[in-house]
């Protein structure tokens, strides 16, 4: 199944590659181009903490290890709880995991689920969402992170790993997702602060690393030693690009096809035309929700939230990411990833149904 969902990928790809070159007349050339014009971003992101994982794992691990261990949970679990995978959890995972097992399942699941929306949902959406939408957009994060546990159960039981294992390695991400709730409900301002400041430093740690690579790559000079070869990161930026020049174009197709079916289904559950557009654009990406979040009714603004919070990406670069790095877990992602999403979608529902009447 893994390699059918590559296949209809590469697919896409040719289809995008032939529109590119007879004018992009159908739409699909554009995000054919766009997936190579993603490469830049992708590097700045992840470059520099690709090369930075092993001076990091280093430090973090004497301390975060006794603590994870002593909750029954592998070390690995810390990195993806706080950082996406293409932001350094993938990389940190697999220096901090005492098992290849615990790696996958940390940067596969929470490093696709909890650790996105920690290191940048929140962070980069708060700066784009009107500051009315915020208590809209705070209660469909608390609804998204209490499903994240059931998507990475359910991706991990189709990839094959324990329940009760599973179960162990998510005690902490599901303390530190009542941490933010508490916070989100009691102290929402100081919340909101932090988690600014949080993906700050993460983009300072990530410059860091990007800048210390080149300098070592074109002068020999180690500022940071130990850091991991500027080419691997490079490698791996390329590897998820191509799976993006076939996803790209599959996603547009995808949105062109759901956009009636949604719109019926949007009329009986009470969302505008704004709401499901922008549902539909999570399946890719959630920033173009977001900047149009202040055209929805108030029950998508929470619904299109708390899907985003693990459904986003799911056929765009998360999918790119693992396609290209580890292919056989393609159908747990999107199993994981849609399970928690529709299950948030599902609940945020219910807790706007009065808010609709």
């Amino acid at each position: 199944m893994n390699e059918i969902i590559l296949y209809i990928m590469t697919c896409f790809m040719v289809l995008g590659a032939i529109d590119y070159l007879i004018g992009n007349r159908y739409g699909l050339g554009q995000k054919f181009k766009e997936a190579f014009q993603s490469m830049g971003p992708l590097a700045l992101s992840m470059v520099g903490m690709i090369s930075l994982s092993p001076v990091l794992a280093k430090w973090l691990t004497p301390i975060v290890s006794p603590v994870y261990q002593f909750l029954g949970a592998d070390p690995s679990m810390f990195s993806s709880t706080f950082l996406a995978l293409d932001m350094g959890g993938y990389s940190l995972a697999n220096e901090m995991a005492q098992s290849s097992d615990a790696a996958l399942f940390s940067w596969v699941f929470l490093g696709t689920m909890m650790g996105p929306t920690i290191v940048f949902t929140i962070p980069v959406a708060l700066s784009i969402v009107h500051k009315n939408d915020h208590p809209f957009f705070a209660k469909g994060i608390l609804i998204g992170l209490m499903t994240i546990p059931f998507g990475c159960l359910a991706g991990g039981f189709v990839a094959g790993f324990g329940f009760i294992w599973m179960l162990k390695n998510l005690i902490p991400s599901i303390l530190v997702s009542i941490l933010i709730g508490i916070g989100m409900l009691s102290a929402q301002s100081v919340m909101i602060r932090g988690f600014k400041w949080f993906g700050k430093g993460i983009e300072i740690v990530i410059i860091i690393g990007l800048v210390s690579i080149i300098i070592k790559t074109l002068t020999g000079i180690s500022i940071i030693p130990g850091l991991m070869p500027l080419s691997e990161g490079f490698v791996t930026v390329g590897k998820i690009t191509i799976i993006l020049a076939g996803a790209f174009p599959f996603v547009f197709v995808l949105v062109k096809v759901l956009q009636k079916p949604f719109a019926l289904l949007g009329n009986k559950l009470g969302m505008n035309q704004q709401a499901l557009g922008g549902f539909i654009a999570s399946f890719a990406h959630h920033i173009p929700m977001f900047a149009t979040m202040h055209e929805m009714d108030d029950r998508g603004k929470v619904i299109n939230t708390a899907f985003a919070v693990s459904g986003a990406f799911v056929f765009g670069s998360h999918l790119g990411f693992v396609a290209g790095v580890e292919k056989n877990f393609v159908i747990p992602l999107i199993v994981g990833k849609l399970t928690a999403g529709f299950l948030a979608a599902a609940l945020a529902l219910l807790v706007t149904k009065r808010v609709a009447k």
